[in-house]
């Protein structure tokens, strides 16, 4: 497994690639995923080649967005079916990366541990400091793809997502993502209150 030459060959992919008017999951949300991998990788004590495999999947888990918005996650499976194999890994280790991806669907339940890292890493800005700007960068992304989103709409949408959609799965992210997840919720309550009282 050459995980240096896959990760390479991806990264050129999606940085010139990835359509400019993403936003949100521009290369730049990879990166960012990457980086939250590798933390909670260290928290959750994987092991090298786990860690490596899950990697690989983290780079990988956007690169549909190349071809097309909605269910990129498939497109996304097959690029690292097509191309992996010429990197040296195995299919064992194919099949894995291919559930991790999946798994960040938004209705898929992780099943393993390397799944529930991939999904915490994916949505670790929900517990940041840098939650509203990143969020920013959403709205602003959807309003091309799919539609403009009045105020109190934004609101609504991101406190139903964030109180009945996502949760944190790994011990790691509720110890260290939970507590300012729930504070940013309570903001956005506060806000979506005045709004409506206004």
């Amino acid at each position: 497994m050459d995980f240096s030459e896959a990760k390479d060959y991806i990264v050129e992919r999606l940085v010139t690639e990835l359509p400019k008017t993403l936003y949100y999951h521009g290369a730049h949300h990879t990166f960012d995923v990457v980086k939250s991998v590798h933390s909670l990788a260290l928290g959750e004590k994987l092991s090298n080649a786990d860690f490596f495999v899950l990697l690989t999947a983290a780079y990988f888990h956007d690169a549909g967005y190349i071809y097309k918005y909605e269910r990129n996650e498939p497109i996304a499976v097959r690029m690292a079916q097509d191309v992996l194999p010429g990197f040296e890994y195995s299919d064992e280790q194919i099949k894995t990366i291919e559930n991790i991806i999946l798994a960040t669907e938004s209705a898929v339940q992780p099943t393993n541990i390397l799944e529930k890292i991939m999904c915490d890493a994916d949505h670790d800005y929900f517990g940041r400091h840098d939650y509203v700007k990143i969020a920013v960068s959403l709205r602003k992304e959807l309003a091309i793809f799919e539609r403009e989103y009045s105020d109190i709409e934004w609101l609504t949408m991101q406190i139903n997502y964030l109180e009945n959609k996502h949760q944190y799965y790994t011990p790691t992210a509720i110890k260290t993502r939970q507590h300012m997840k729930d504070a940013q919720l309570l903001k956005l309550k506060t806000s979506l209150k005045k709004l409506e009282t206004a």
